[in-house]
């Protein structure tokens, strides 16, 4: 009530001036601010408030505020805000009454002379973004059109609207606001004054003085690049900011009648386009593009207007009366629109050429991208002007920028102009110019996101047939990619390219008898008959080869073998995985069953020409390899038609769509069942075709087809087919495609038991075989079989060692052999009772001679096998005590049984040590056995860790238990630290790393034979090539010249391709040493850890993570303090009384480091407090000191042998943290 009885008390006189003083700065701002630019403008409007103002700019922080106490400044602070806002109201209603055509123009979404409803909507929804760049912590002290935008809550529209109300009563200061408005969003402190404005000659000047001080002011982050969550949004506001300005420009005609006021704005922002800040740069390249790309949009409504009036003015004058008003009228329209389309094209021009040309090349990719998104709007918006080979050149150029960002937005906005069938004509010189470079990006650029866009872009390219049949394999070819993007993106431009070729193939024959010659295959059951989609599994088939015999690869490198396994998926079946949904064809997966079914040798290769039936045979005949290419492309076709069955297109599963799965799913196994055999007695005499058809059926679901009837017969002959390919095949990926399927019908309860019976039918078989092979032959000597019977032999080993992959096979391997084929034989004293003995006369023809070289490479592979299948009937036995233990099974641990095990292992370590001795440091075998040895030994030392789910074992048990558990022979860890020297030296050489050898330092008498009787080459070598090659160096030689003939990319694949499988071999060895560390059977266990730190942080991160094992086995030896090694130290010291009691003593050590494998994490509640852990640490430290590397002969001194002085481990720390 005071407020409103000290209304009257003021004269109105007094109250109307004090209005108009207050009014006119809250144009400017409507905000209290520190008044640096209210002077400015009152100074404009009226004279002799220049004078005035500096009162008020040093008035403001004094006391002169708080003096002013009378009526008049009361009523400046909120009554006169709320009477200004309905006076600015009044004031837009009133401009908005006087201008009809601004009422007219809602074409353009926006009215900034009056806020109608309509309106609100869009402010709102911009708000999520402009409100986060409102809400700054600097808004308090921003000014003007800063805080009016940013601060308040204003939309940009109407920000633009009140900008242009002040352009109206003082352009000069309303474009000095907006000069600085700019200014700020750079994030420069600097103003310009009314004089900068008034000459527009010395704004180049007027610039550099900012500059100057901008570079003063040394700022961080300018508005458009913080990452504070106060500007979110911020570029979005600004760009809407200006084009508003520019569409009021235009609604209110000032653009063209007063076209100064544009021009000013054009030459400040075009000027600060060019300074040498980015943050001037990027700021104003930001709005100069906005503001033509608002210009573009006006010049499209300009454009539809005029195509409007065209059609009007026709029609009328096409009448019989025609209004001659009327017709002037609508021409006068037309001049007009044409008028300002040319005012604007002068204008696009002009910022193209001042902005556009210079900044699309700028240094800043930030700045680059933006212009290359505008661009392409431009076109978009106004094809009449921009889409012409001067301004499309720039799209084709900025293709070659090394920033892939800009590249990738460079490839969208062509994708946006090929979308459109009406560009297709203007963008055809553009396309051969730059095709080259289109395909080059898509099939080898750096950036796999730019290679998808580009692709998809080509694929637009094929379709407006504006592709060379180059072009297109190139892209074809990407299918085999390696990178499933890649091959995702590509799959629908190869399914064009196939139903190319497909509509290519029947061009010739007349539409009524194609079809009456082959039916659509949805209108057929019987899917053994011919039917259209055959031709297009032809076309498949021939396309797939085409490119796989290409000797171009995927990344233009040529393709390297490497080893496969039988879980690896071909490149073709990844492939069809990613045509699969762009191809109903292999949807229909039973029909591409039946193609290759049939008898395409019953085609005849000659006929009549006028023979319908003999011309479509012939088009979908199969070439040669086609069907076997077709078989991976079945097994991947069955394989995602089960996975399409269980995702349906629905996201939630009713139960009607549970039931039409379970029916589709049964009618894929009925049909599996029946064209598996079919096809196994068809193609299952080669390999890879083998392998294809052993992969489907894994994708049986064998649950299924016992509910069926027939289902156990069918799936019998099923079993009956993998049995078969096993006895039959020696190849490696088809025999371990039929083990997986064996280990499939293991998993399914209604197949087990079956599966079991094949599975000892195979065993007995093989065993055999075998035997029979080895009758009246000395099966430990090396060269006494024939080369025929060896690689039966070895084919025979081969099978039962991927065998013994898939069930227990102990007990068949311990089983004695038949009476009947123990019949008597050379060296009758030597005859194996069991498997076992047998194997291990196989393991003596390991020793290599110089005698029998011929059979060198077939005797090394026997050796090799016979390793791999006593390693799987070690790791069988290891599985078989757990169960036992677990169980508190004591016939399974008795004595003789364990007794027997001891022996076996003490004989193979005694039979493969000549291996391992006897031959090059990195000859495959001896790197085969060496990995087994390693094993031997740590499997033996899980055992301390197994206990019983109830209960506790027999103490004879414990003992004999504990009695597995010993040390590797000291000669044996001699040889595997040699192998493990040579491998680092090799590794380190091939990728050009510099090592330290043992030879510098003490290596704790690991010292071997002599290094001298290695040839260099031997050292070059990976295990993976030392049989293939022996010491000399023809093939280096050779190698050299491939690199120099057919050039740098080949050579470099290669010699990374050979440095990762070299990497992959000395990780695996490094990783059983220290698994046999941590489970404490190396007897110089510090000397051997040390040897492996000795390069920790030399040959990558690989082999860095894999020594941080040994970091954890440290961390638990110290938390468990000094008393475990002091009683490890009282059982070193009584093991060398007797053999008993030194086994015991051995077995007592390991299990005070009980649980080192499987539990190396301690609870927080048992470790040690920091300070405690640093007194061990010294502790240690000292001990290792005094002892020195030699000592090796207690308990403690074996166990600081684990660990390396802790100095060098810090440094190692510091160099890993740093990287290699």
């Amino acid at each position: 009530m005071e407020l409103a009885d000290s209304s009257p008390s003021g004269s109105p006189e007094s109250r109307r001036r004090s209005g108009r003083v207050v009014r006119k700065p809250a144009i400017y701002s409507q905000e209290q601010r520190d008044n640096s630019l209210p002077p400015n403008g009152i100074g404009k409007r009226k004279r002799g408030a220049n004078p005035l103002d500096g009162n008020d700019e040093e008035s403001e922080p004094d006391e002169e505020d708080e003096e002013e106490d009378d009526e008049d400044e009361s009523d400046e602070s909120e009554p006169d805000e709320e009477e200004l806002k309905d006076q600015r109201r009044a004031q837009r209603a009133k401009a908005a009454a006087t201008k009809p055509a601004t009422k007219r123009a809602k074409t353009t979404s926006t009215t900034l002379a009056i806020r109608s409803a309509n309106i609100q909507s869009k402010p709102a929804a911009r708000s999520s973004k402009s409100s986060k760049a409102r809400a700054r912590p600097s808004q308090a002290h921003q000014q003007g059109l800063y805080a009016d935008i940013f601060g308040r809550g204003c939309s940009p529209e109407d920000a633009a609207s009140s900008w242009f109300e002040e352009v109206r009563k003082d352009s000069v200061g309303a474009l000095r606001d907006l000069v600085n408005f700019v200014l700020q969003c750079i994030g420069c402190n600097s103003k310009v004054e009314q004089q900068d404005i008034e000459d527009l000659d010395s704004v180049p000047s007027k610039l550099g003085d900012v500059l100057q001080e901008y570079e003063q002011q040394k700022p961080g982050d300018y508005p458009l690049i913080s990452k504070q969550k106060s500007y979110v949004g911020f570029q979005h506001v600004l760009e809407e900011f200006f084009r508003a300005i520019i569409k009021v420009l235009h609604m209110s005609s000032a653009f063209y009648d007063q076209p100064e006021i544009y021009d000013n704005i054009h030459v400040w922002i075009a000027t600060m386009s060019g300074a040498n800040y980015k943050s001037f740069r990027h700021t104003a390249t930001i709005i100069s593009l906005a503001m033509s790309t608002a210009l573009c949009e006006i010049a499209k409504e300009l454009q539809d207007t005029m195509a409007t009036l065209k059609a009007q003015l026709d029609a009328e004058k096409k009448k019989k009366r025609p209004n001659k008003a009327r017709i002037k009228s609508i021409e006068e329209s037309q001049r007009s629109a044409e008028s300002k389309l040319e005012a604007i094209d002068t204008q696009l021009r002009d910022a193209f050429d001042t902005v556009y040309v210079h900044r699309y090349r700028d240094v800043e990719d930030r700045i680059r991208a933006p212009c290359v998104t505008a661009l392409g709007n431009w076109i978009v918006l106004y094809r009449k002007m921009f889409l012409e080979g001067q301004y499309l050149r720039y799209l084709g150029w900025v293709l070659n920028d090394t920033s892939a960002h800009t590249r990738l937005e460079d490839i969208k906005q062509l994708k946006r102009l090929f979308s459109n069938k009406n560009n297709i004509a203007a963008l055809r010189a553009f396309t051969d110019r730059f095709r080259s470079r289109l395909v080059e990006m898509g099939a080898r650029d750096a950036d796999i996101s730019v290679r998808v866009e580009a692709i998809e872009l080509l694929d637009r390219l094929r379709d407006a047939e504006l592709l060379d049949p180059d072009d297109v394999d190139t892209i074809g070819r990407l299918i085999f990619d390696s990178e499933p993007r890649i091959r995702k993106a590509v799959a629908k431009f190869f399914v064009s390219s196939i139903e190319d070729l497909y509509r290519y193939t029947i061009e010739e024959f007349e539409e009524a008898e194609y079809e009456a010659a082959l039916p659509d295959a949805s209108n057929v059951e019987d899917f053994m008959v011919p039917t259209k989609s055959w031709i297009k599994y032809q076309s498949l088939g021939l396309t797939l080869a085409g490119y796989h015999n290409d000797e171009e690869s995927l990344d233009g490198t040529t393709t390297q073998s490497l080893p496969v396994t039988s879980i690896s998926e071909s490149r073709y079946t990844l492939a069809t995985q990613s045509i699969f949904p762009h191809m109903v064809e292999l949807q229909q997966w039973e029909h591409l069953a039946g193609y290759l079914l049939f008898d395409h040798t019953s085609i005849p290769s000659q006929g009549e020409v006028d023979d319908i039936d003999f011309r479509v045979q012939n088009a979908y005949k199969l070439g040669a390899g086609e069907d076997i290419i077709l078989l991976h492309v079945l097994h991947a076709a069955v394989k995602s038609y089960l996975q399409s069955i269980l995702d349906p297109p629905t996201g939630r599963k009713t139960n009607a769509t549970k039931d039409q799965i379970r029916q589709k799913q049964e009618l894929a196994a009925q049909n599996l069942t029946t064209v598996l055999p079919q096809l196994s007695n068809k193609f299952g005499s080669t390999p890879q075709a083998a392998s294809s058809i052993l992969l489907i059926e894994q994708l049986l679901d064998i649950g299924l087809i016992n509910e069926l009837q027939s289902g156990e017969a069918n799936y019998s002959a099923v079993l009956d087919d993998i049995a078969k390919q096993i006895m039959s095949h020696s190849n490696r990926r088809v025999l371990g495609a039929a083990c997986a399927a064996l280990r499939n019908a293991l998993s399914y309860e209604p197949s087990r038991e079956a599966a079991l019976a094949k599975i000892q039918e195979i065993w007995t078989e093989s065993i055999v075989m075998l035997v029979d092979l080895l009758q009246g032959e000395a099966a430990w000597t090396r060269g006494t079989l024939d080369k025929p019977s060896l690689t039966e032999v070895v084919n025979t080993i081969i099978r039962l060692a991927e065998l013994a992959g898939v069930n227990d096979c102990s007990y068949v391997i311990e089983s004695k052999l038949g009476t009947g084929t123990s019949r008597k034989r050379k060296g009758s004293t030597n005859n194996p009772r069991t498997l076992l003995d047998l194997l291990l006369q196989l393991l003596q023809r390991g020793v290599p001679d110089q005698d029998t070289a011929a059979f060198a490479e077939l005797e090394d592979e026997l050796c090799r096998a016979v390793i791999e299948l006593f390693s799987r009937y070690f790791r069988w036995k290891v599985v078989v005590w757990k169960t036992a233990v677990e169980a508190n099974d004591e016939a399974q641990l008795s004595t003789t049984s364990l007794s027997e095990f001891a022996t076996t292992k003490t004989e193979f370590v005694a039979t493969i040590a000549p291996v391992i001795q006897m031959r090059k440091h990195l000859d495959p075998v001896r790197y085969q056995a060496i990995l087994s040895v390693l094993e031997l030994f740590t499997l033996c030392a899980i055992t301390r860790s197994l206990r019983p789910d109830k209960g506790d074992l027999d103490d004879d048990i414990k003992q004999n238990l504990r009695g597995l558990i010993t040390y590797i022979p000291d000669d044996i860890v001699q040889e595997v630290m040699i192998t493990f020297e040579k491998m680092e030296q090799s590794f380190a050489k091939k990728t050009h790393r510099k090592v330290e050898s043992s030879g510098n330092r003490k290596s704790g008498g690991l010292g071997g034979r002599n290094e001298e009787d290695e040839d260099e080459d031997d050292v070059e070598k990976p295990p993976e090539d030392s049989d293939e090659e022996q010491d000399n160096s023809d093939d280096e030689a050779d190698e050299d010249e491939v690199e120099e003939d057919e050039g740098g990319q080949r050579s470099r694949s290669a010699k990374k391709q050979a440095a990762l499988l070299l990497e992959n071999s000395f990780c695996q060895l490094t990783s059983k040493i220290i698994f046999a560390l941590v489970g404490g059977v190396v007897r110089d266990e510090k000397a051997v850890r040390e040897r492996l730190l000795l390069n920790r942080t030399k040959l990558g991160k690989n082999y860095s993570t894999i020594l941080g094992y040994l970091d954890e086995k440290k961390k638990l030896a110290k938390r468990k303090g000094g008393k475990a090694i002091s009683e490890k130290g009282k059982d070193k010291k009584g093991m060398g009384e007797k053999d008993k009691a030194g086994k015991k003593g051995i077995s007592e050590e390991m299990v005070l480091e009980d649980d080192d494998i499987e539990d190396p994490d301690v609870p927080p509640e048992e470790a040690q407090d920091e300070d405690e852990a640093q007194r061990q640490r010294e502790l240690l430290e000292d001990e290792v000191d005094d002892h020195g590397s030699g000592d090796d002969d207690d308990g403690a001194g074996k166990k600081q042998g684990g660990q390396p002085a802790e100095g060098n481990d810090d440094d190692d720390d510091d160099d890993d943290i740093m990287g290699d």
